[in-house]
């Protein structure tokens, strides 16, 4: 028992102290990268067709952050102002600065404008004068007209000339493209329509990758 024990016990000794022979596996750390946006100079950007969004007003301002979201347009008072414009434009003299320069640096990154044409909007000068028809003049009652129509003519014969608002109508009504007169109260007046097209500026700021 003893002999046995001790045969044990080197071999057990023997196993235990010898240098394991089987391959390890290590692992290493595997780096990892972040993208961030490249505030690198484009090529053809130079100081003279480039203005930094800090240097602008509020209002320029807030035309480029539109514009870096959709289309912004630019219109004068008679546009902005009409309530049968459904879209939202800036003041004309705030597209300046941005016509003057092809970018804007804003945070250290560049975008470039581009410009397009928006849709038309029509106004209508409608004049009257006091004249008496000819025999085949065509001629029609300011109480036929509709409501939409009779009015700015009614407002036309109080004050000589009224300009309907941009918007109001995309056309031409029929009823006084094809008149030549509007009688109202026995009076006859002889009507002018001069219709008046506005397209907006459009601009656009992409960014430049």
């Amino acid at each position: 028992m003893v002999i046995l024990l001790v045969l044990l016990a080197g071999c057990s000794g023997l196993n235990g102290g010898a240098p394991s022979t089987q391959p390890t596996e290590t692992t290493s750390a595997i780096p990892t990268t972040t993208s961030s946006p490249s505030n690198a100079t484009p090529t053809a950007a130079t100081p003279s067709n480039t203005v930094n969004y800090t240097t602008l007003s509020d209002t320029e301002q807030q035309a480029f952050d539109a514009a870096q979201q959709r289309a912004t347009g630019f219109a004068p008072d008679a546009v902005r102002e009409s309530p049968y414009v459904n879209r939202t434009y800036f003041p004309t003299d705030a597209k300046e600065v941005f016509q003057e320069h092809e970018y804007v640096q804003k945070n250290g990154s560049y975008h470039q404008l581009s410009w397009d044409v928006g849709p038309t909007l029509a106004t209508y000068e409608i004049q009257v004068t006091d004249h008496q028809p000819s025999e085949n003049a065509s001629v029609v009652v300011l109480e036929n007209l509709s409501s939409e129509v009779r009015e700015p003519v009614q407002k036309a014969i109080e004050n000589g000339s009224y300009d309907t608002p941009f918007g109001k109508w995309d056309s031409l009504p029929e009823s006084l493209s094809t008149a030549d007169f509007v009688r109202a109260n026995g009076t006859h007046y002889k009507l002018d329509v001069i219709a008046g097209d506005f397209w907006a500026d459009e601009m656009r700021a992409e960014p430049v990758e």
